[in-house]
């Protein structure tokens, strides 16, 4: 277990807590911190929408977590809970961001990254949400003209459905947003999902070195995939696969496809490069704080005989004076069309 020299600071100054928690559950969803202090302010609520870093050790240079307080709850014992999420808290959850988009003030034109940056500048977000290191869609695509009183969230959702790479013929990869930080702010980028079969990991994994626990759970796999293409659309549907694993639907836009044909084939790629990937695992460590999503590691499981490259998707960090325990949420290939926090 590693000695951790961990730090929070809410609105500028260290606070002493007795526990915190962070989950990054990836997919285009905020990261989430929870934090406890042991007694209760009673001016408490002026931390609302305060700016809260965490560090995991003091000499860190960035933070592991930058975001803004959301909710304080009052414990009996007079202890309070800070809950606070990261920059894509403010387009994500109920209090989502939006942007009234017309004739004179519009997105028209712009790609995915443009688009998403000029929305945060319309919505006053830029001194909360960073952009210099956005970056853009694989392959680029182009808003569709929105208009109307719209959530930002939707319409980069919309775009990001449109943009599948397909580099690598056989697995067509979605894109995502990340948050990272530049010392300063945090920063979103735009990164297209990682295919492990072609990239070196970054750590290695073994019972015999660093790995605690290891465990496997199915995920949804869609069964009936319809993709709609240039005035195209088809449906494959897999009927054994439906009867064993339940009927579940994926609707994917691909505006390169010109024909049935080339749409259903393409269905039928989103069908196996999601088939590939039934399975989630989750990984209990003490290596690998500051691995983040989209990152590859390699795993090798005697008992199980798992050996191979895995994609990191989400990470939980429960950490505090006596306590710490990392566990990492991974998959060996990309679910096509990431599903947003709602």
């Amino acid at each position: 277990m590693p000695e951790l020299s961990s730090q929070i600071f809410l609105d500028g100054s260290s606070v002493d807590f007795t526990a915190a928690s962070l989950k990054e559950r990836g997919d285009n969803s905020a990261a989430q911190l929870d934090f406890m202090l042991p007694t209760a302010a009673p001016n408490y609520r002026k931390f609302w929408n305060k700016e809260v870093m965490v560090f995991f050790n003091s000499s860190d240079t960035y933070p592991a977590f930058r975001g803004h307080i959301m909710n304080t709850t009052v414990n009996a014992d007079n202890s309070v809970k800070f809950t606070a999420v990261d920059a894509l808290g403010y387009l994500t959850g109920h209090s989502k961001a939006e942007v009234v988009l017309d004739d004179s003030s519009n997105i028209d034109g712009l790609t995915a990254g443009g688009s998403l940056i000029k929305m945060i500048r319309l919505s006053n977000l830029e001194s909360s949400i960073g952009t210099d290191y956005l970056g853009d869609t694989t392959p680029i695509v182009a808003n569709n003209k929105p208009r109307g009183t719209l959530v930002i969230l939707n319409i980069i959702k919309d775009l990001l459905s449109q943009a599948v790479d397909m580099t690598n013929k056989d697995l067509p990869r979605d894109n995502l947003i990340k948050v990272m930080d530049d010392g300063s702010q945090a920063q979103l980028r735009i990164e297209v999902k990682t295919d492990i079969e072609n990239t070196n990991p970054v750590k290695y994994y073994s019972y015999e070195d660093n790995i605690i626990n290891f465990n496997v759970k199915n995920r949804d796999i869609p069964t009936s995939i319809t993709v709609s293409g240039d005035g195209v659309a088809a449906t494959f549907r897999h009927s054994s696969a439906e009867s064993a694993l339940g009927n579940s639907m994926k609707s994917v836009s691909n505006p390169k496809l010109k024909s049935r044909a080339e749409c259903m084939d393409f269905a039928q790629k989103v069908f196996l490069a999601n088939i590939r990937d039934k399975y989630e695992y989750t990984l209990d460590t003490f290596e690998g704080l500051y691995l983040k999503e989209n990152d590859v590691i390699h795993i090798r499981d005697d008992k199980t005989g798992i050996e191979g490259n895995f994609r990191i998707i989400g990470k939980s960090v429960t950490f505090g004076p006596n306590q710490f325990r990392l566990q990492l949420t991974i998959n060996q290939r990309p679910p096509i069309l990431a599903q947003f926090l709602t």
